[in-house]
């Protein structure tokens, strides 16, 4: 087995067990420091089965939280795996939650923002999903003036009576971060 596969046995053998944050943190850590690790990791969140899916994803998130510079190669790759319909809503979560923490895209991705939009929107989703779909929408509408604007409108034509605490106060955080 080549060195590739021998990272990612390792992961599933370590990932294996019940999750914890302490694992997660120390995986996260050996990612940041081995690229090899890192990739891996990558291969299990873009192919993977259930639950080390899921799992690589959340070691990946705590990666961007300081590395982001680790993980931006991957935005696209990222974007077009959270957009897919198949993937579990606790992993389109994390992925959103890692695109979070990168810096903002010089240009502005219109098929992945109004995905961003549908989803904040949409009920079916998790309080999760829509917080993090807003949050992200409401940083790439600020690359235009008219578009932050139609963005602000959306979030005042939000009913918000059917919306989760979480959800409510990310659309008054998106209110309140440049004047609507």
């Amino acid at each position: 087995m080549d060195s590739t596969g021998e990272a990612e046995k390792m992961l599933r053998e370590r990932l294996a067990g019940r999750p914890s944050k302490v694992l997660t943190m120390a995986v996260a850590a050996e990612a940041a420091a081995d690229n090899e690790i890192l990739l891996a990791l990558f291969r299990m969140v873009y192919g993977g089965i259930e639950p080390f899916r899921w799992r690589a994803a959340w070691v990946i998130e705590k990666v961007s939280v300081n590395y982001p510079s680790l993980i931006v190669g991957e935005r696209e790759g990222l974007k077009r795996l959270a957009m897919q319909a198949d993937v579990p809503e606790g992993v389109r979560r994390l992925l959103l939650s890692i695109l979070s923490h990168l810096p903002d895209d010089e240009d502005l991705d219109v098929s992945f923002f109004n995905y961003l939009l549908d989803k904040m929107c949409d009920l079916r989703s998790s309080s999760g999903v829509q917080a993090l779909a807003m949050k992200l929408a409401c940083r790439m509408s600020h690359v235009d003036p008219i578009l932050y604007k139609e963005f602000c409108c959306i979030l005042r034509d939000m009913d918000v009576e059917y919306y989760s605490a979480g959800v409510k106060s990310a659309i008054n955080g998106c209110l309140k971060c440049k004047k609507c």
